[in-house]
C-alpha cells in the first residue's frame, strides 16, 4: 500500500500543492534539498539545506482532521487503573477517554494532528539567482538527476512546510481493523487538536493490522518539538523554476469543450508569449464539439483565451488570463467548458485538468 500517495490525495483536496509526509520524518524541512518521487511523494534529502535561502515562520494554531470516507470515528470516557502519570501534570490518571477509528476497508486513512506553525520560503526568486542554479544543478548531477543543461524534475527545494504539535496517522492493512488511543481527558484532546504541544496518550489497541505513526511516539510522554505533515516542492525543469511542483510537466495543455447540449457555434483566439515571440491560434466550435490545444511550452506567460458566443444582434464574450501558468497551473492543464442554448444564455468557466 502506498500511504503517502493516498494521505497526498486526502491533503490535496483542500491544500492543491501540497505533498505528505506519512512517515513524520524529520528531514523535511525548508529549505532542504532533494528528490521527490512523483509516483509516492516520498522525499529523498541529497543536502540538508540549499545556501543562503531565507525563510520565516507563522503561527497557524488549528485542528487538521482529514479521513476516508468509510472511516468511523467515536470518542467515549473509560476508567483507567491510575498505573500510568499525565506528563504535563505528574497526576495519576484514573478517569479518560478513548478515540477510536474503525475502517471498514483496507487502504482507509485517519489523520488528526494538533497544528502548531507553518514555515516558507520568504523569497523564491533566490532559486532562479545563479549562484543557486549552479550549486543546485551540480547537486543533481551527482545523484543523475541533470536534464536540459539543468535539472530534470522532481529534483528541487522543500518551500514551505506544516508543522504539527501532535497527532498521528493511521491506516487500515486489512478489511475491518481498528485504532484506538486512550489517556486523560485533556492530554487525547491536545494530542489531536491542541496548539500547545501538550498533547499525549497512555496507551493505543489496535484489531486487524494498521499502519501506524503516532507523535509522540512513546506512550506517557510529551513531543520533543513539532513534526513535519505537510510540504510544499519546488522543481526545474532544466533550470526553469516550477515553484509549485506536483507532477511532471510536458507541455501547457488547455481542453475547449463545447459541451454536448450547446447550440451556439464559439469562436476562440488563444494567444501566449515565448521567449521566441508571441503566438495566436483561432478556432471555432460548433455545440457538442471539443478541441484541445497541447503543446504549449513551459516557458510560456501571459496566455490569454477569448471565448465568443455567435448571436444574431449581440455576441457573448468571456475573457480567461493567466500571467503565470507555471505558477498557476499545478497539472499544466485546464478546461473551458461552454454550454447554452440559443438564444438563451451562455456560460463559458475555467477549472484545472
Amino acid at each position: 500500500m502506498n500511504w503517502n500517495l493516498s494521505f497526498t490525495k486526502l491533503i490535496r483536496d483542500g491544500r492543491a500543492a501540497y505533498w505528505g509526509n506519512w512517515t513524520l520524518d524529520p528531514t523535511i524541512k525548508v529549505g532542504a534539498v532533494g528528490i521527490v518521487a512523483p509516483d509516492s511523494g516520498n522525499f529523498t534529502l541529497v543536502k540538508e539545506q540549499l545556501p543562503n535561502f531565507s525563510s520565516a515562520s507563522r503561527s497557524v494554531p488549528n485542528q487538521w482532521k482529514l479521513s476516508s470516507t468509510n472511516v468511523h470515528r467515536t470518542q467515549s470516557n473509560i476508567q483507567l487503573d491510575g498505573s500510568a502519570t499525565d506528563p504535563e501534570t505528574g497526576t495519576k490518571i484514573t478517569a479518560g477517554t478513548e478515540v477510536k477509528w474503525t475502517f471498514s476497508s483496507v487502504g482507509s486513512i485517519a489523520s488528526e494532528f494538533g497544528i502548531a506553525s507553518e514555515a516558507y520560503a520568504t523569497d523564491l526568486t533566490e532559486l532562479t539567482q545563479a549562484d543557486s542554479l549552479n550549486w543546485l544543478a551540480s547537486q543533481a548531477a551527482s545523484v543523475s538527476m541533470s536534464a536540459n543543461g539543468g535539472m530534470a524534475q522532481g529534483f528541487g527545494v522543500i518551500t514551505s512546510v506544516i508543522y504539527a504539535n501532535s497527532g498521528l496517522n493511521v491506516g487500515s492493512q486489512d478489511d475491518s481493523s481498528s485504532f484506538s488511543i486512550s489517556g486523560s481527558a485533556g492530554a487525547v484532546q491536545d494530542m489531536l487538536a491542541g496548539a500547545d504541544g501538550k498533547g499525549s496518550y497512555v496507551s493505543t489497541n489496535q484489531t486487524q493490522s494498521v499502519d501506524q505513526h503516532l507523535w509522540p511516539f512513546q506512550a506517557d510522554t510529551l513531543a520533543s518539538a513539532p513534526v513535519p505533515i505537510a510540504y510544499t516542492f519546488a522543481s526545474f525543469d532544466g533550470n526553469l523554476l516550477i515553484p509549485n511542483w506536483i507532477t511532471q510537466l510536458g507541455a501547457f495543455k488547455i481542453l475547449f469543450n463545447n459541451k454536448p447540449g450547446c447550440t451556439y457555434i464559439t469562436s476562440i483566439s488563444l494567444t501566449y508569449d515565448t521567449p521566441q515571440g508571441p503566438v495566436k491560434e483561432d478556432f471555432k466550435l460548433s455545440g457538442g464539439i471539443s478541441k484541445t490545444v497541447g503543446n504549449i511550452p513551459l516557458t510560456a506567460t501571459n496566455i490569454q483565451a477569448k471565448v465568443t458566443f455567435k448571436g444574431v444582434s449581440n455576441d457573448d464574450h468571456y475573457n480567461f488570463s493567466w500571467p503565470s501558468p507555471l505558477g498557476q497551473w499545478l497539472t499544466g492543464a485546464r478546461e473551458i467548458d461552454m454550454s447554452g442554448v440559443w438564444p438563451g444564455k451562455t456560460s463559458a468557466t475555467d477549472k484545472p485538468l
